[in-house]
């Protein structure tokens, strides 16, 4: 499924609440015959109803700009079904949805590229372009300015330089940056296998990490933190406490030591050597 999303913002979630609309994430289901003898046949915890059956929660959406995500239906469409449905009250735009309905047998091989380098620092702000549909927005890259009119969260963030360590693995040591920074990855690809006749390769980015608004509605929106963790169920987390031993101190006071304030002025750019 390839589409975008027009991202729903925390006085949006605001409104909706007070209107008593609650955000719906998208989930498939199935048409089924009416003449279905049995529904407790069905796939457990599909909330059957007459004509249709969710055969899969929440599928998650196309995060950020236009991207391409999957959604595993293997086993979970009642056998006869011709017609499948995706519901959601989020905006959502599809641009196009491909099945796939060949054998699951196919040999493949999974291989891990490591990860060779990580260096974060300041990139500065890519040139907007508006495109359509009004909202529809485009970057250039490589065309930069130095300043841009964009607030911060006050509080500590990782300092300038080698971030390969935080990167290596998924856990609660994130790299913390701010806008117009980036983190620069290299990938090592030397000790791939030659590819046997009549293959081809893919290759799939695995990312995972937190992103925290400034919307006026949003929980703790002006500061960096609390930081988020693994083990924090929902943010907020009233009662809890982002993890204080050892290891989780001598990362907060080895990486994250590079203090904004929040109240730069409009135009302040970072500088920054080796």
């Amino acid at each position: 499924m390839n589409g975008e999303i027009e991202y729903f913002t925390a006085t949006g979630m605001y409104a909706a609440s007070q209107a008593g609309i609650q955000a719906t994430a998208p989930y498939v289901e199935a048409e089924v015959s009416n003449s279905r003898p049995d529904p407790a046949s069905l796939p457990a915890g599909d909330g059957a109803s007459e004509r249709w059956v969710r055969v899969l929660g929440d599928m998650g959406f196309p995060a950020g700009l236009p991207r391409t995500i999957t959604a595993n239906l293997t086993g979970k469409v009642p056998l006869g079904t011709t017609r499948i449905r995706i519901t959601t009250n989020l905006q959502i735009y599809w641009n196009s949805i491909l099945i796939d309905r060949s054998s699951q047998g196919n040999t493949f091989r999974l291989r891990e590229i490591p990860l060779n380098k990580a260096q974060l620092g300041f990139h500065g702000y890519p040139k907007q372009i508006e495109d359509l549909p009004p909202g529809n927005v485009k970057y250039v890259y490589e065309q930069v300015s130095r300043t841009g009119p964009y607030a911060r969260q006050a509080g500590e963030y990782t300092r300038y330089g080698d971030v390969l360590p935080l990167l290596k693995r998924s856990d609660d040591q994130l790299a913390i940056f701010g806008s117009g920074e980036e983190v620069q990855l290299d990938f090592d690809p030397s000790q791939l296998p030659t590819l046997p006749k009549g293959w081809t390769r893919d290759y799939f980015f695995f990312a995972n990490g937190y992103e925290k608004d400034m919307d006026f509605y949003a929980a703790e929106g002006s500061t960096v933190g609390p930081l988020p963790f693994r083990g924090m169920g929902t943010y907020p987390y009233p009662g809890k406490l982002f993890p204080h031993d050892l290891e989780h101190r001598d990362y907060m006071l080895k990486y994250n030591t590079r203090f904004v304030s929040g109240k730069e002025p409009e135009g302040y750019a970072y500088q920054y050597g080796k």
